[in-house]
């Protein structure tokens, strides 16, 4: 009995020793089987990102194929007929809102026959094993559409991209109904904290570009308009605004929008502070009226930046309000109206958003809710300025969706960024001076002796 009792003792110890191990192994099981999973679904979603990125690439190409078809003449959209072959009538048809589906790219580059439909093979991974090729990994975008009436222009600034040229084209709007635009900068992210280290007593300071701000401010913001009426001079353009009949004219406005805490007390509510603020009336409000826009061309005020109290409770940190004063002569007509949007300090990199929109009673647009109802709106669809490309892609049974924002290039009226530079190339009084034109563009300098 005593022998068995010393027995039991040591089954105890073993049994127990031997379960903590099998535990332990199962821990590592665990742990290994999750990581291998973790990584199976890392791949499987970086290559279904991949696949609509295959997406995306392709309706690049259909849209340079439908802009090559905009520049000839006599063209009409007209349904395809299912004779296998790519047209331009066919590829205008396809861009038409009501046609675009999710396989309207693979048809306009001749991915899918006209009238059928499904998805576009990207990639077929295989292996090979012990018994032969087997199939591991299938890619394919499944869905990719192009839109061209967008609800608002979108675009980043950064040290290398520092401006942005917005060509104003509207929808089914005349540029003269534009009252106002409300433009919107430096998207709010989870987690992000911000500083106004810039503004303090109500004046901009700016650190030393050695000293990194921690966190970081929202940049200034230099916002450059361009508006002519349909008979229009260059004195005009380059006139300083007026009063005329009590309604303030101009052809141009330079704002410079500066960020601020919302909680800033030390701003000037009139022309002569260090920075304005506009009240309604009570309170103070992010809206820039016709007077002080125009007054920013007018040469004999030196008009401040604008103070824009910027708030975490929208997409947004910082959106301001701006109406619009008329240009000289008459209404603003679509082919002149131009924006150019700058990073003036060059840091730190944000994102901006610019909405048209008309009188706050007129209807500029309507939409459809998720419930079937009419939504009517007084913001301005613009069409051809940006276009953007709705892709999905599928690796195996997972998909990934983006969504990108492309430049529209005019192909009538390409704009091109250049400047001119005279330099004295003389030798003294003695010689005469002869002078040489300098033409920089974005990639190549080239010089004329004048």
């Amino acid at each position: 009995m005593k022998r068995f009792k010393k027995g039991a003792a040591s089954f105890y110890i073993v049994s127990f020793s031997t379960l903590i191990l099998v535990i332990i192994a199962a821990s590592f099981a665990t742990v290994i089987i999750s990581a291998i999973t973790r990584a199976s679904n890392d791949d499987l979603s970086q290559s279904a990102y991949d696949a609509a990125l295959a997406g995306v690439e392709d309706a690049k190409l259909a849209f340079a194929n439908y802009q090559r078809c905009l520049q000839k003449t006599g063209i009409t959209p007209r349904e395809p007929d299912g004779d296998g072959m790519v047209t331009c009538e066919e590829i205008l048809w396809w861009m038409q809102p009501e046609n675009a589906d999710c396989d309207m790219v693979a048809h306009m580059i001749g991915r899918i026959p006209d009238y059928e439909s499904g998805e576009v093979m990207v990639s077929d991974t295989t292996s090979t094993d012990g018994s032969g090729k087997t199939s591991d990994l299938n890619q394919a975008y499944t869905c990719v559409k192009i839109g061209t009436v967008l609800k608002d222009y979108r675009a980043n600034l950064s040290s290398t991209t520092n401006y942005r040229l917005v060509r104003v084209s509207l929808d089914d709007v005349a540029a003269k109904d534009i009252k106002k635009i409300r433009f919107s900068w430096y998207s709010v992210r989870e987690g992000q904290t911000t500083s106004f280290s810039n503004f303090s007593g109500g004046r901009v300071t700016f650190k030393p570009i050695t000293q990194t701000v921690q966190p970081p401010t929202p940049p200034t913001i230099q916002l450059q308009m361009v508006q002519t009426s349909d008979e229009f001079t260059m004195d005009q353009v380059n006139s300083p605004s007026e009063n005329i009949g009590g309604t303030w004219r101009t052809d141009r406005a330079t704002l410079f929008l500066v960020p601020v805490d919302p909680n800033e007390t030390t701003l000037s509510s009139g022309l002569d502070g260090n920075y304005i603020s506009v009240y309604d009336g009570e309170n103070e409000v992010n809206v820039i009226s016709p007077a002080q826009v125009a007054k920013t061309n007018y040469q004999h005020i030196n008009i401040v930046p604008y103070a824009v109290k910027c708030s975490t409770t929208g997409a947004f940190l910082c959106e301001t309000t701006i109406e619009l004063p008329e240009p000289f002569g008459g209404a603003r007509i679509d082919g002149t109206f131009l924006f150019l949007v700058t990073l003036p300090y060059g840091e730190p990199d944000t994102d901006f958003a610019m909405m048209f929109l008309c009188d706050d009673d007129v209807v500029c647009s309507t939409e459809m809710s998720d419930d079937e109802e009419v939504i009517e709106s007084n913001t301005a669809y613009i069409s051809e300025v940006q276009i953007v490309i709705d892709s999905t892609g599928r690796a195996n049974d997972l998909f990934r969706r983006v969504e990108t924002r492309l430049e529209s290039m005019d192909v009538s009226f390409p704009f091109v960024y250049y400047a001119l530079q005279i330099l004295d190339t003389g030798m003294g009084n003695a010689a005469p001076i002869t002078k040489e034109l300098v033409v920089t563009s974005e990639h190549n300098r080239t010089s004329y002796d004048m």
